[in-house]
């Protein structure tokens, strides 16, 4: 009898045992699988932002250079499989880079497009605003700064208010 309970006290641990190690392996596979899906989701999302926003950016390249840093060949590499088969507009932004600097980061990025198999007709490069049409950013300060300088009904009326107080 007491080697009964013992065999049955055996058989439970080891059955018990099991359980566990099935619970903590289930366990462990779906916190993988919530971990994948999530970076899955979050890398789409990413992926749609750089094909939406369609430019880059100084900061994409190396410090006074044509070259891409790691991100810009990251972002290159997720437009030239959007441009394969979707032709569009790739913004790469001046800012303050001289223009044989521009030019030279255009043909780089022209170049790795034509290495990736894309045909320079299914592109066009611009230095617009990102996610469509716009004017580069240089305009609109040089706008901002002229309607700055415009006068404004509030100077005169100040003036007008000033010259009643002194009466």
């Amino acid at each position: 009898m007491k080697l009964c309970i013992v065999i049955e006290t055996v058989i439970c641990c080891v059955l018990i045992g099991g359980c566990v190690g099935t619970v903590g392996e289930e366990s462990l596979n779906k916190r993988i699988l919530d971990r994948e899906l999530v970076d899955t989701i979050n890398d789409t999302a990413i992926q749609n932002a750089i094909i939406s926003q369609h430019t880059l950016f100084p900061y994409h390249f190396v410090n006074n250079s044509n070259r891409l840093n790691e991100l810009g060949e990251f972002d290159l590499n997720v437009l030239a499989k959007h441009f394969l088969k979707n032709p569009g507009q790739l913004n790469i932004r001046r800012d303050d880079a001289s223009e044989e600097l521009y030019q030279a980061r255009v043909s780089f990025v022209l170049e790795r497009l034509k290495g990736a198999g894309i045909e320079s007709e299914k592109i066009t490069f611009s230095d617009g605003m990102p996610g469509g049409s716009g004017m580069p950013s240089e305009k609109i300060l040089t706008i901002l700064k002229r309607e700055d300088e415009k006068p404004t009904s509030k100077a005169t009326s100040e003036t007008s208010s000033t010259s009643l107080r002194a009466k």
